[in-house]
């Protein structure tokens, strides 16, 4: 997540070899149009941007820190949820919710462990962004599993024109470590960026494998959707069908 008028004090991009990103130019095929653009705002009433992807019909998933922050009063006061964003352009509308549609692990929420930072969006009946979208798959998959998978990160970056969505596929799988609960990847992204998907196409299908959360000099990083993730992604889900 980055503040949209204040210093960007969360993520890097790593630049070696340059800075591999791309935009997306149609925003309404899939997967793309799974990935949403946030506009958040804090209870100190500052602004922030950051990204998310539809897990099902009313449900988007982010990182912890887009729901709640710790430095600027907890749970978000709002967050405007726009899929498939182009500037702009809203091709599926877009949708504000307050405090009491957020979601995070008490791992983030009471401890403000990185190893915990994800959360959830529950969006109202209204909504249903992802009966018409679409939505990713999710899954906990095995270090044998990930290291068949080329990663990609896509979201809103807050060094890019307003609100335009780009993306950066890893030039190799050497480039990426593999943790219980985290996954680094040689993968460039700069404030906003949380909360954006890390997915690979696995089993004929897109998956996200981990929630984007923030970066380094060594390397950019994700929660990896481990078991216990994949469980509180199910029962988020399961809160907003279509």
């Amino acid at each position: 997540m980055a503040a949209s008028d204040v210093s960007r004090d969360v993520e890097e991009i790593i630049l070696e070899g340059g800075d591999r990103r791309s935009q997306v130019a149609d925003t309404t095929q899939y997967p793309y149009r799974c990935i949403c653009a946030l506009r958040i705002r804090s209870p100190d009433g500052q602004s922030w941007v950051g990204s998310g992807w539809l897990s099902g019909p009313r449900t988007v998933i982010t990182a912890g820190h887009c729901v709640f922050l710790h430095r600027h009063g907890g749970w978000a006061e709002s967050i405007e949820v726009t899929p498939g964003r182009d500037g702009t352009s809203r091709p599926y509308g877009s949708c504000v919710v307050g405090t009491a549609s957020l979601r995070s692990a008490r791992g983030w929420t009471d401890q403000g462990s990185n190893l915990f930072d994800y959360g959830a969006i529950i969006l109202p009946p209204d909504c249903a962004f992802g009966s018409q979208a679409g939505y990713f798959g999710f899954a906990n998959l095995s270090d044998v599993d990930l290291s068949r998978v080329v990663l990609e990160v896509s979201g809103y970056p807050a060094d890019k024109p307003v609100f335009s969505l780009w993306r950066e596929r890893e030039n190799s799988t050497v480039e990426r470590v593999l943790m219980d609960r985290s996954i680094r990847y040689g993968i460039n992204t700069t404030g906003g960026q949380s909360g954006a998907p890390v997915f690979g196409m696995f089993n004929g299908g897109f998956y996200a494998a981990g929630i984007h959360r923030t970066g380094s000099v060594r390397g950019n990083i994700a929660t990896r959707i481990s078991e216990e993730v994949m469980q509180n992604i199910i029962s988020w889900t399961d809160e907003g069908p279509g």
